[in-house]
């Protein structure tokens, strides 16, 4: 009995070490409520109780590794924070005599023990300004990261009344670096500096700008024609439209329907549509939508309806249906998709009816089915949009409408320009 009182102790020490261990100390618990259930039935046979020590063991050894894995990960953080402070007041005594000699040494150990934080790489870009080094790779790896995006943030934090506050709930998110701190006024003092003189590219020149805090201005200055080849306009734009990509698309078309066979009742007819298409992000496509085709210098045909038979010269044509496609080729300045479609179509006849004391009126149109098999290619163009062009092969069984009493050709074809947006 002494022996079993003795892992009962031991046992309970234990569940105090480990509380507030999260996953893994909820697990741990429930290992020992089951062994202490089990232990109370069994507390009269020694040689189960023997079994029960390589449970302690266990226990034992995931409460230290549980411990010493936190410890360490709140020793990181601290530590990173601590060295942060030390190493900033140095950068803020140097740049305040108005130099800007900041050692590889101090940057290459905030990057070392806490990564590269935002305001690490405003130091490295400007260092590189000032020294007339290299810049795309600096500024791009800016922006690629998102940083221009939480340097705005912390501007726009700052002028809020509570900013110590907001900062201590989002220490890791500003690198430890305060809010409202004189680092940041004399890099805004430098990067205004730079502004005023020739020497910087146009890449240069729009980073300087978000550095000096005037985030509407960039705005401006980057729509400017002078901005076009840039690497930050560039990297922009590519930015939005994988962005936009993830949202549904419009599509207006325009083109040409005609049938495949010269001497058919239709003829060459100009065609529109509008159609809803999937995130362009998918490899697939799916579109539903309508087409609208105005059926000019087309022969009449024979249509039964009414108890006779009428001769009837169309006016126009209506599909509504989807599309599926599948993107065989997708790079960044084409896009290559094989279509299937399948949709209904009724061509007018100018055939009706109003029904006795009613104003209702039926009409008596032409309706079947339209298949469709296409290839399509498209370019982007502007911010978001593509241009793009495609052939089609329509299928249209129209004698399957058994009131008709002229032979209509069923095989078809369009071309067609479309703008997605």
């Amino acid at each position: 009995m002494f022996i079993f009182a003795g892992q009962k102790n031991i046992l309970l020490h234990i569940s105090v070490n480990i509380a507030g261990m999260g996953n893994k100390t909820d697990k741990l618990m429930k290992m020992y409520g089951q062994y202490n259930k089990y232990f109370g039935v069994m507390c009269s046979c020694k040689k189960k109780t023997k079994m029960r020590i390589p449970l302690i063991i266990i226990i034992l050894f995931l409460s230290f590794q549980s411990n010493g894995q936190n410890n360490d990960s709140i020793k990181r953080i601290v530590d990173c924070e601590l060295l942060t402070t030390n190493k900033l007041n140095q950068i803020t005594e140097i740049l305040s005599k108005e130099q800007f000699e900041i050692s590889d040494v101090i940057i290459d150990e905030l990057i070392k023990q806490c990564g590269v934080s935002e305001f690490i790489q405003r130091l490295i870009i400007l260092r590189n300004i000032i020294e007339k080094k290299s810049t795309n790779a600096s500024i791009l790896k800016y922006f690629e990261n998102d940083m221009h995006y939480v340097y705005r943030d912390r501007i726009q934090d700052s002028k809020k009344i509570n900013f110590g506050y907001v900062y201590s709930n989002r220490k890791a998110y500003y690198g430890y670096i305060p809010l409202r701190h004189e680092i940041d006024s004399i890099i805004i003092n430098k990067a205004v500096t730079l502004l005023e003189t020739d020497s910087l590219n146009l890449d240069e020149r729009l980073i300087c700008i978000i550095f000096t805090g005037q985030f509407e201005l960039f705005e401006k200055e980057i729509e400017k024609r002078q901005y076009k080849q840039s690497c930050i306009k560039q990297y922009l734009k590519k930015d939005y439209r994988e962005y936009r990509k993830n949202f549904p698309y419009f599509t207006i078309y325009t083109g040409i329907f005609r049938p495949l066979n010269s001497n058919d009742i239709f003829t060459y007819s100009p065609m529109f549509g509008f159609t809803i298409c999937n995130p362009m992000i998918d490899k697939y496509t799916i579109e539903f939508g309508f087409k609208f085709r105005r059926n000019i210098h087309d022969d009449s045909f024979d249509y039964f309806a009414l108890e006779k038979n009428n001769q009837v010269n169309s006016k126009y044509s209506l599909f509504f249906g989807g599309l599926v496609g599948y993107k065989v080729i997708e790079s960044e300045k084409l896009i290559l998709t094989p279509k299937f479609g399948l949709g209904f179509e009724t061509v007018d006849t100018g055939i009706s009816e109003k029904k006795r004391n009613s104003a209702e009126e039926t009409s008596y149109n032409l309706e079947t089915a339209n298949f469709t098999v296409g290839i399509s290619a498209m370019t982007p163009v502007f911010r978001r949009s593509y241009l793009g062009i495609g052939i089609n092969y329509h299928f249209c069984p129209y004698n399957l409408d058994k009131n008709l009493l002229t032979k209509i050709e069923s095989n078809l074809m369009s071309i067609e320009i479309f703008w997605r947006f």
